[in-house]
């Protein structure tokens, strides 16, 4: 018997339509990443948000939900991943602006989320102690490539690179040598698989197998 699925691109989206359930992330962002069978019951969650919630939270060192209240997060990508992060930081009472190369993406994902929207040759203008990369820039093979300039990288600045393959990225890298607080997109693929995995069994996850067992997946990828 199937217990579950993991869904992924371009299947989120289209599988809400599916489901006879869907948690209150699954239904604001539109999108659900996680499906559990029961019974007839077909129920959605969005793993996606939460985790990355709570590996901002681990970040910043803080009681999880209080952390982000008042700052200023530059998300730059509108895709899935700028929707589920845009949708989390709100959440959590931060003020959102979103930046994507295409312009009109950003203004739909602002609109809907009642946040704001930035051109992309901006985005470096944004005053915000939290910068998060939901773009595909800088993943395997493009790792020479980066989303956001070194030089306006601020030291304690908070910067969450959702590219995990490599996990150094050159932003990572670049926020590293800007004296910036890093999270990696290994954390949020992690703490999602965890997720998914006590829904799947009603067990924790194991999230240091886990972690290593990406990590190797990813080492052939150096920096």
């Amino acid at each position: 018997d199937i217990r579950g699925l993991s869904v992924t691109i371009p299947h989120k989206e289209a599988v809400l339509a599916r489901l006879t359930w869907a948690d209150d992330a699954a239904r604001g962002i539109g999108a659900a990443s996680t499906v559990i069978f029961d019974e007839a019951e077909r129920r959605g969650y969005n793993t996606d948000c939460q985790a990355a919630m709570d590996s901002l939270d681990a970040a910043l060192g803080s009681e999880p939900g209080g952390s982000l209240e008042g700052k200023t997060a530059l998300v730059l990508g509108a895709g899935g991943a700028g929707k589920a992060l845009s949708y989390g930081l709100l959440k959590r009472g931060a003020k959102v602006v979103v930046s994507d190369g295409i312009h009109e993406r950003a203004q739909e994902l602002a609109e809907r989320f009642g946040c704001r929207a930035v051109e992309w040759a901006l985005r470096h203008s944004v005053n915000a102690q939290i910068l998060v990369n939901c773009t595909p820039v800088g993943m395997h093979p493009n790792v020479d490539e980066t989303p956001f300039e070194k030089h306006y990288l601020r030291p304690a600045t908070v910067v969450f690179d959702a590219v995990y393959n490599p996990e150094n990225t050159l932003l990572v890298k670049s926020a590293r040598q800007r004296n910036c607080k890093v999270v990696t997109g290994v954390e949020m693929f992690v703490r999602q698989a965890c997720l998914q995995f006590k829904l799947f069994t009603g067990q924790e996850g194991p999230a240091e197998v886990m972690r290593q067992t990406l990590k190797r997946a990813t080492a052939a990828v150096k920096l």
